[in-house]
This record gives structure tokens, C-alpha cells and sequence, in this order.
């Protein structure tokens, strides 16, 4: 039996696949991504450009989001697993992205929040 090959997908910081998006907002875009040597999913947050050029506040409300999620600790709560501002993503074309804000998360299946209520 032959297996199909792999269909290129594009890489963040050189260790995970990103392999479909879970979402869009007006401030960033949400990736699904597994970890190349773990297998370990991951959500992607990454910050939309226009956003953090909008205003002065725009960064300052992605660094309060960042240090509320990291004093966040209970088995509830989705965890913050990593943050930065220096991100980039390899395109299968050879593109290359870079200087990405953006905040990584435990995946959580089950669909959206929201749906749940």
C-alpha cells in the first residue's frame, strides 16, 4: 500500500506545522499547529499587523493579555505555553514572514466557547 506524501505546510519558528486556522478576529488570526519532533498540538495566535500599528493602546492591550494569561494557573483555564515578538513563518513557497507577535496556547478541542452555553 503507498501512502500519500505530506502536503507542504507552512512552518512557525522553524518547529511546528501549521496545519489549518481556527479562527479570525479584528485583532488576530488563530492557527492549529503540532510541534515537528513531539506531535503535540498547539493553538497560534498570531497578532494581525494593522492591529498592533493601530494605536499605542493596541500594544499595550496585547501585553496586559499576555501577562493576565501568564498568571493564569488552574486545570480550567486554557495555558499560556509561550509568547514573543520575533515569530516567523516559512511558507511552502520559500516566502518567509517575520517579527510576528504572537502568543501560543494549549489546544483545546471541543469547539467554540460560546457554542457551549
Amino acid at each position: 500500500m503507498e501512502s500519500k506524501p505530506q502536503k507542504a505546510t507552512p512552518i512557525f519558528n522553524d518547529q511546528f506545522d501549521i496545519l489549518s486556522s481556527l479562527g479570525e478576529g479584528n485583532t488576530s488570526k488563530v492557527y492549529l499547529a503540532r510541534h515537528k519532533e513531539s506531535g503535540q498540538t498547539t493553538a497560534l495566535k498570531i497578532f494581525k499587523e494593522e492591529f498592533l500599528h493601530r494605536s499605542e493602546e493596541s500594544i499595550s492591550q496585547v501585553q496586559s493579555e499576555i501577562t493576565i494569561l501568564s498568571n493564569l494557573k488552574h486545570p480550567h483555564i486554557v495555558g499560556l505555553q509561550g509568547y514573543g515578538d520575533k515569530g516567523f513563518v516559512k511558507k511552502p513557497s520559500g516566502r518567509l514572514i517575520e517579527n510576528l507577535v504572537y502568543v501560543q496556547m494549549e489546544h483545546v478541542t471541543g469547539g467554540l466557547f460560546f457554542d457551549l452555553c
